[in-house]
């Protein structure tokens, strides 16, 4: 089993990091200096060899630079050509050039990449004593190449920055937790019992919290691995979104997702009754690749057919199952494996500025309908199939039977499972399960929806350091051509 999780996270693990680029560049100067001093039987061998490390060195400190000093919002949307530079003692570096990949094979044409290519070509000379014209000036040159991709939260199944509640309450990963995909906090991780991850795990904190620790991990722990940043804002949403108002937050919204027929957006003043005044206000069609923002909260629900992310300014409330048309009705999967994963052309994002909540209903398992309803999927659990990201604070369910809150459920309130295909990211990681009245809440099927790690929902939130510059991963390194003049 561990060989077949590897291949198909492979985007993920064998994703060489920019750091490790840098010692490429060290270490490629070692090597020219190496092979100056050697003996070659070949002048034009030694060259070659110098030219695709000036290449490399062109990529790296022109190529690579450019990308990680740029916003997203200001990368490139075609071919940008960067300055010549010279290697002193070897050569130079030109014809270097960053270009924006709009396909990655397979007939996918991406309406937004996020993925680019970078090229230099190194240029030496040496002497052939050989020449007939006697002690000829021979130019070599040789091009390499770099692909890198602009890291989104959707390349985490699984990423937070708090890991404790606002009281200080660790959250345990316990035996009930299966998690598919990398799973990544800033935080220190809670083990509890026997929770199985199959992805990488990392924190950026020196080791985990543990409590009776019985935990399986396909691959081995990360510690102090760098913090991932969080906007205070969902930017690249409301840059591109079709904008619903909300008068103020006086009135609600709610998106009904109906398949080709596109998205219903409904309204009603707060609190009011939804089911005697909410109206028709639009139907959004043509999901391509489209992004909603709600200027206040929304509750969503349904069918997708298309490329959709949905954000929020206020809460964010899952009124039932939302999934793609043609996953399984049960638990809204389409395969764990990314070769199956592919044949699924639908993708969604949800996003709020604040928190996204699993509403206490009926569709979503209220009053115990985990075991009140043991044969009835319409009242118990909810399948999301959504890349999902909380910025203000938490992924969580409504009413989990706290002694101050006015609902009261039975004893237990078992709702279901979240079966969640896609990735959640949160502020602050939020309660999907407590202990109250002898079990609240919801078990988690967590898996990864491994598309996003080659292409995220529609204007999904990118990574980006303290200065807002764009994070990358270096997904392919290697040499265009070789050619001598």
């Amino acid at each position: 089993m561990k060989k077949s999780f590897l291949r198909r996270d492979e985007g993920n693990i064998l994703v060489m990091s920019v750091t490790f680029v840098g010692v490429l560049l060290v270490t490629g100067l070692a090597y020219m200096k190496w092979a100056v001093n050697e003996h070659w039987d070949s002048a034009y061998e030694k060259a070659t060899v110098q030219a695709y490390f000036i290449a490399q060195i062109g990529v790296i400190e022109r190529g690579l630079e450019f990308l990680k000093t740029r916003e997203p919002t200001d990368m490139p949307q075609g071919t940008v050509f960067l300055k010549e530079g010279e290697v002193p003692g070897y050569g130079k570096y030109l014809n270097t050039f960053v270009r924006r990949v709009t396909t990655m094979g397979d007939g996918n044409v991406f309406q937004r990449s996020d993925t680019y290519d970078v090229f230099s070509t190194g240029r030496v000379f040496f002497n052939d004593q050989s020449s007939v014209r006697g002690n000829a000036k021979i130019k070599v040159e040789r091009t390499a190449t770099m692909r890198a991709r602009l890291r989104s939260f959707a390349n985490y199944m699984y990423l937070t920055h708090y890991e404790v509640t606002e009281f200080g309450e660790i959250i345990w990963f316990w035996h009930k937790d299966t998690l598919f995909g990398r799973v990544h906090s800033n935080d220190y991780i809670g083990i509890k019992y026997a929770p199985r991850f199959y992805g990488p795990v990392s924190t950026s904190k020196k080791e985990f919290k543990k409590y009776q620790d019985n935990a399986y991990f396909a691959f081995p722990p990360v510690f102090d691995a760098p913090e991932v940043y969080f906007p205070k804002t969902a930017r690249s949403v409301r840059n591109n979104a079709q904008f619903i108002p909300t008068d103020d937050g006086k009135m609600m919204v709610r998106l009904v997702i109906k398949g080709d027929q596109g998205v219903e957006v409904w309204k009603w003043p707060r609190g009011n009754d939804p089911e005697q005044y909410a109206k028709l206000d639009q139907t959004i069609g043509g999901l391509a690749w489209t992004a909603i923002f709600v200027d206040g909260e929304v509750e969503v629900e349904g069918m997708l057919s298309g490329n959709l992310t949905i954000g929020s300014a206020g809460d964010m409330w899952l009124r039932d199952n939302i999934q793609y048309v043609g996953s399984n009705a049960y638990n809204g999967q389409f395969g764990r494996e990314i070769a199956t994963q592919k044949a699924m052309k639908h993708m969604l994002g949800l996003v709020s500025e604040k928190n996204i909540i699993i509403q206490n209903n009926p569709k979503n398992g209220r009053m115990n309908g985990f075991k009140n309803f043991p044969n009835d999927i319409n009242r118990q659990s909810i399948n999301i199939t959504a890349g999902m990201v909380a910025l203000g604070e938490s992924f969580t369910f409504e009413n989990q039977n706290d002694d101050w809150n006015l609902y009261q459920g039975p004893a237990p309130d078992e709702r279901g499972v979240i079966y969640l295909t896609g990735a959640v990211t949160q502020w602050r990681r939020g309660y999907v399960h407590r202990s109250n009245h002898q079990g609240t809440g919801y078990e988690k099927a967590y898996v990864y929806d491994f598309r996003f790690d080659e292409r995220p929902p529609p204007y999904y939130l990118e990574a980006v350091d303290e200065n807002g510059h764009g994070l990358f991963d270096v997904m392919s390194w290697g040499e265009v051509q070789a050619g001598k003049e």
